[in-house]
Formats: C-alpha cells, structure tokens, sequence
C-alpha cells in the first residue's frame, strides 16, 4: 500500500485519513512494528511532519497485527504486589495502569517483560527496594554481531547526550550518573548474539547504550544505531526484562516472564534453541 503526500501534516494525521476504518491506537501499533517507510526509510513516529510529494509505504504485515487491546499475563501475586509480563508497544505511564495498582518501575516501550505493579498502600517499600538495589533483575537481549568476549562488566557515567524524534538519547560521558552492566553471551546465529545481563542499577536506556557503546546494539534499535550487520528481520527492539528476584514482606520471590511470540519467532528463524525461550 503506497501513497504520495499532496500536502504538509504529521503522519498519524495522514494514515487516520486514509485507513478510516483503523483506530489511532492501531495506526500507532502499525508504525511500532516498523511497518511503515517514508521514501524508503522506515518511520515509527506519528509526529512526523510530512512535506508535499513524501512517499508513505506500509508493510504488507500490518493487516496481521492484532486489533484487540494489549494482554497482560500475570506472573506472580499476593497481597502487596502483582508481576505481569509487559507487551511491546504499552507505555509505562501511571495514566495506563488499572484501578488499585501504582508503577513500581518501568520499561522501555518496546521492552516486554517482568513489570511490578504496587497495590494500594505499599507503593513507597517497593520503590524503595529498586532504591537500594536489592532487586536482582535479569534481561535477555539479542544484539547485533557477536561479542568476542563470553562475558564482561560495563562500567560507565550515563548523561543525556540529545534528542531523537522527541525522546532523549543518553550516552557515556566523564560526568553523570553511575551505570552498571554485566553481560554474558548465552549463544550466536546469523551475526547477532543473545546476551543475558544482569544492570546493577537501573538508568534510563542503560542497557541499550552499553550494548551500542560495545559495538554491538540490540537489534533493531534505530535510537542507538543506523546500520545493522544481521539480516535478521525484527519489528521492535529484541530487550525482554527476563527475571527479577528480591525479598517483601518476609517472601522470597523469584519470578521468570517468558519470551513473548514476537521474539521467539526471531530467535527460531536465527536457529537458537528452544531452552533459551524460558
């Protein structure tokens, strides 16, 4: 499906004129999964401004992306707390957060994975654990290229660098904010490597700037990298919050989310063995 602007306005505007029977919401989906290119280019923000003779293209896969709202699965729950495993493309926004629950953290938009969620009058202790860094937590992330280390530590000052498209990109620097990663690489295929790390703190894109910054970004992850040497084919950026371990209210839990289908359908192409999908 192509189309040639006749005039100036933002793409959402344009899409919503033309596939009327499509919510926003969905429109907005159908660019998440990298499904549409301006002049050849693919283009994932609603926002941007078009300019009279742009070419818009979508992907003959956005028809297959679901209409329904986003599915949560929940992993874990008592009295105080509920873990749900995150799907791409929901914002971790207190404003999207169902009746009687509070953010304890967040992931990144397309990041998909473990995510706390505080019930009423206990939001202050568990934020306070993320505080002290007595929540373990575990990530697996398929990047581009394959290390040649097995494993190492990443130990860097994270300091707002820019801007992309409306969001800030961040970037090692001498001063900043103290951000720590351990990484091990778990397997290889088609020139990407699936990492597990383990971030020591929790900064904003830490773990997708220590990935690009090694010379090795998540796939595909255009905010930190324009080039990519895996021929793999991904509709979101590969970073999946994996595990999180930590003691609440005289309770041990140790909670593993597993790969959702999007993901596991990327690695099955690559070859990667099913025991890595948890």
């Amino acid at each position: 499906m192509m189309w040639r602007a006749q005039r100036e306005e933002k793409l959402i505007a344009f899409l919503q004129g033309r596939l009327r029977d499509y919510s926003g919401k969905f429109l907005r989906k159908v660019l998440d999964a990298n499904n549409c290119r301006i002049n050849g280019q693919v283009e994932r923000f609603g926002s941007r401004q078009l300019r009279r003779g742009d070419v818009i293209e979508l992907s003959p896969k956005w028809k297959d992306l679901p209409k329904s709202d986003w599915t949560f699965t929940t992993l874990y729950e008592d009295d105080f707390l509920k873990i749900v495993n995150k799907p791409a493309g929901w914002v971790c926004d207190p404003k999207n957060v169902e009746k009687g629950f509070s953010l304890v953290h967040r992931l990144d938009k397309e990041t998909t994975g473990a995510l706390i969620l505080a019930k009423k009058g206990h939001l202050d202790a568990l934020f306070k654990l993320f505080e002290e860094r007595s929540v373990e937590k575990e990530y697996l992330a398929l990047v581009d290229g394959v290390p040649e280390k097995e494993s190492g530590e990443i130990r860097s000052f994270l300091l707002k660098k820019g801007a992309y498209q409306g969001q800030t990109i961040w970037g090692s620097g001498p001063k900043g904010l103290t951000a720590i990663t351990k990484w091990k690489r778990l397997a290889s295929a088609k020139q990407s490597a699936l990492i597990l790390l383990e971030p020591e703190t929790g900064r904003t894109h830490q773990i997708r700037v220590h990935m690009a910054e090694m010379g090795h970004p998540i796939l595909i992850d255009r905010q930190y990298a324009k080039i990519f040497r895996s021929p793999l084919s991904c509709s979101r950026i590969m970073l999946h919050a994996s595990r999180l371990r930590f003691s609440f209210q005289g309770k041990e839990i140790d909670v593993k989310a597993p790969l959702l289908p999007d993901m596991q359908n990327v690695l099955r192409e690559a070859g990667y063995p099913d025991r890595f999908f948890l």
